[in-house]
This record gives C-alpha cells, sequence and structure tokens, in this order.
C-alpha cells in the first residue's frame, strides 16, 4: 500500500453557510487565501463568521484518496483551526465516514485519538516518511480484498490510529503543515482595532499573548482601558500578559491606578504580588492611598508589608483624612497592620 500524499487531488471547499442572520453576517463564510499545496495545486482556505461579524475559524474541505490499493476509503472530510492555525476540530458526513484497514469505520477511542494526534503539533509523524513507519517483516492479509500490506511498527504506536497510518498521516501534514502559517499571517492582516478589542477578550490566553505581540505602541496606548480589565480575567496568565504591558508612564496616571487598585481585592496571590511590587516605585494620591488601607487586612504577611512600603514611599501625600485612617489600623487584630501603621505614624509625626 503506497500513499499518495503529496500527489493526492486536494479539494478545498467552505463548510459554513452563506445565510445571512440578524447582523448580515450569521453563518457567513468568505475566502480568506489561496494555498499553494505542492508543485501542481492550488487550493483554497475559508475564515467564518460568528452571527455578531467576529472572525471566529478558518475551514477547510479535504477530498482525497490516502492509498493506492482500494484497501482505506478515499477522506472527505471538513476540517477546522483556530485563528491561530491551530487544530480545532474535524467532521465528515453520513456518507463519508472516516475508515482505517478494510474499510472499518473509525470507534470512538479511534476518534479521540485521531483529535488527540491532529491536536500535537510536535507529532513524531513530523520527523519521518511514511514508508519508514511500515514493518515490513510483519504482513496483514485483508479480508475484503485480495491484497496484502504491511503494518504499522511498534515503535509508533500511540503515534497513529491503529489501521490508518495513511489516513492520519495525510490529515496530520494537511492539518499542521504550511497552512498553519498562512492562517496566522491571514489573522494578522486583520488586526483592526475592533477587531482586536475582540481578540483581547476572548478570554482565550493565546489570542491575547498573539495581539500583545502585534500590537503597536500607538494601538497599545488607545487600548489602555482594555489592557486594564483583563488584570481581573480569572485565567492564570492573562492578568500577567496585561501587567506586562503596562509601562511606568501609564501607571503613574492616577485614574488608572484607582482602576487597578480595584482589582486588587478579587485577583489570585500571585497577581496581588505583582502588582504591589510595581506600586512600590509609583507615585500615589490620595484616593490611592486610601484604597490601599481599606483593602490591607485582606492581604497575606508579605502582602501587608508592600503595602506599608508603599504608604511611606508617599507619605508626603498623607492629608488628615489619611491619617485618621492610619491611626485606626492602630486597633487592627492583626499584629502586623497595628505595629507598621505605628511605625508610619511615629515617622510622620
Amino acid at each position: 500500500m503506497k500513499p499518495l500524499y503529496g500527489l493526492v487531488l486536494l479539494l478545498l471547499a467552505s463548510q459554513f453557510s452563506l445565510a445571512q442572520g440578524r447582523s448580515g453576517q450569521e453563518g457567513r463564510s468568505v475566502h480568506a487565501f489561496g494555498f499553494h499545496a505542492n508543485d501542481s495545486l492550488d487550493v483554497e482556505v475559508n475564515l467564518g463568521y460568528s452571527a455578531e461579524g467576529n472572525p471566529v475559524s478558518y475551514s477547510a474541505h479535504l477530498q482525497t484518496d490516502v492509498c493506492s490499493d482500494g484497501l482505506c476509503k478515499p477522506v472527505s472530510i471538513s476540517i477546522q483551526w483556530d485563528l491561530l492555525g491551530n487544530f480545532h476540530s474535524y467532521s465528515t458526513d453520513q456518507g463519508h465516514r472516516l475508515t482505517k484497514f478494510d474499510h472499518v469505520e473509525l470507534t470512538a477511542q479511534d476518534h479521540r485519538q485521531l483529535h488527540r494526534i491532529l491536536s500535537d503539533t510536535a507529532s513524531i509523524l513530523r520527523d519521518y516518511e511514511v514508508e519508514d513507519m511500515i514493518d515490513t517483516t510483519v504482513h496483514l492479509q485483508s479480508f475484503k480484498l485480495d491484497a496484502v500490506t504491511g503494518a504499522t511498527s511498534k515503535t509508533f504506536d500511540g503515534a497513529t490510529v491503529e489501521g490508518a497510518l495513511y489516513t492520519v498521516y495525510t490529515l496530520w501534514h494537511f492539518t499542521n503543515g504550511p497552512v498553519r502559517k498562512r492562517i496566522l499571517e491571514h489573522t494578522r492582516s486583520l488586526l483592526s482595532d475592533s477587531f482586536v478589542r475582540y481578540m483581547l477578550h476572548s478570554g482565550n490566553r493565546d489570542y491575547v499573548a498573539f495581539i500583545f505581540k502585534n500590537l503597536t505602541g500607538e494601538q497599545r496606548g488607545k487600548f489602555v482601558p482594555d489592557i486594564l480589565e483583563l488584570i481581573s480575567n480569572r485565567d492564570t496568565y492573562i492578568p500577567h500578559f496585561a501587567l506586562a504591558q503596562l509601562s511606568d508612564s501609564i501607571l503613574a496616571n492616577y485614574s488608572y491606578q484607582h482602576e487597578i487598585l480595584r482589582y486588587l481585592p478579587t485577583v489570585n496571590s500571585s497577581v496581588k504580588n505583582v502588582l504591589l511590587e510595581r506600586f512600590q516605585t509609583l507615585k500615589l494620591d490620595g484616593l490611592g492611598l486610601a484604597m490601599l488601607m481599606s483593602f490591607v487586612s485582606e492581604l497575606q504577611e508579605n502582602q501587608i508589608l508592600n503595602v506599608f512600603s508603599i504608604i511611606e514611599n508617599n507619605k508626603s501625600q498623607l492629608h488628615k483624612g489619611l491619617i485618621k485612617q492610619l491611626e485606626a489600623l492602630l486597633n487592627s487584630s492583626n499584629k502586623i497592620i497595628a505595629q507598621q501603621a505605628k511605625i508610619i505614624l511615629h515617622r510622620i509625626n
């Protein structure tokens, strides 16, 4: 059984409906770019939009033979990528189920395995020719055709679906080949203000990181309110991505400081630590200092010490109202808070 990968006829066509929704874009799919798959084949990839008019995913329909001796059926499959070219999903219609050796349909477990393989951009499949993955000392006899084929080498157990090596190999190389770079390039061309805002608020850490990597200095200044909002995101990484975008000149703005400090009680401990470290070198106004003092009882010991260090650095801003707030902290049940308040009050008297 000899693979036809690289020589097969590929047909790419949109799987999205052209029906118009309330916004005029529900289910809409448009041509994204032409893709030169090999020396004899130019193909098409399409971009699908949500009802709100936002790009959602790239899609292509792949229709091809994957072997030459009839032991496997032709593949007819729709493949979807996310906006960065990462494999997202695939689907087939009722009449074109994926099969393996001897035309046996893939099981639910086989599909889970295939999805895992196609999602792995570092799969061992990228480093071998398909012929090198065949154990020529083991032969499998077809029960449906007068034919014999080689078995997949045990070396590659887990890297493919048993009995479907050629199909898996072809699909992986198509899904994870040069088309991924073209998808990423096309998405980079979409960076309008509305698209940037959409990606920033997607909740997808990869999308957020992509936007931050590609923002111009002018755009970064324009999206400061959106970036500030991301500090409260519940994802482990997105708040840190956002904080890294905020220069000292941005953080020097009192209004921005107030916005950030409103998030302080609700963000996780690691974000609190970074925030308080950044504020060590900033000049705060009275409202910012009052906010810090109102939150201090909710913080951990090292964070409490950082708060009082910030207050110490800004003691020239301590008007009568703030001094009264500090004096109230002398009665805190937290000994560290009471002690630190006493130290600062002693220094300003």
